[in-house]
């Protein structure tokens, strides 16, 4: 095959991959469900735009008004404190905007904020841990005594701040739903 061919071959795979729902799933879609397991998710209602994009290549209009029914009853099961823990956790902030206006968003708000703050102290905690090793594997090879001294004294102070942090992130965790 040449060198074309692949290409043509690799952006088809790429498109068919960006896809929200293939032929066959359009034709067979009960669109209150798909709406509903879309909201659970967290998920935009927007994706029904996407939806109708894709379902029109074969020739389908998805129910617009089943999936946002749906969508509405399953974003309320996303739409909760402990989802706003989970999300902020993983360090999805973008999220929030799906529940702005649904009867949890403060919940959920206050959650993901407190999930957030611990995603960023464990990942200070991550970087702090990588630069300690690095500052260990240098000070076994220097042989400097005034670099040597440096070094320690940079160990030192990373981990008073990781003792700190270890407190922070404590503290942190007591928020959680």
């Amino acid at each position: 095959m040449s060198q074309n061919k692949y290409l043509i071959f690799a952006t088809l795979i790429f498109l068919a991959g960006c896809e929200s729902m293939s032929v066959p799933q359009c034709q067979v879609a009960d669109w209150g469900r798909v709406g509903f397991s879309d909201g659970a998710a967290g998920v935009s209602e927007s994706q029904l735009a996407n939806y109708t994009e894709d379902c029109a290549k074969a020739g389908v209009q998805p129910n617009a008004v089943a999936y946002r029914q749906g969508w509405d009853a399953g974003v309320l099961r996303f739409c909760t404190a402990a989802n706003g823990w989970r999300e902020g956790l993983q360090g999805n902030s973008f999220k929030v905007a799906v529940c702005q206006g649904q009867p949890g968003y403060e919940a959920f708000a206050q959650y993901l904020d407190a999930g957030l703050r611990l995603h960023r102290t464990r990942e200070h905690m991550r970087q702090n841990s990588l630069e300690i090793n690095r500052l260990q594997k240098h000070l076994e090879e220097t042989t400097s005594d005034a670099e040597k001294h440096r070094l320690r004294e940079q160990l030192h102070g990373i981990d008073h701040e990781q003792v700190r942090l270890r407190g922070v992130m404590s503290l942190q965790q007591l928020a959680a739903p």
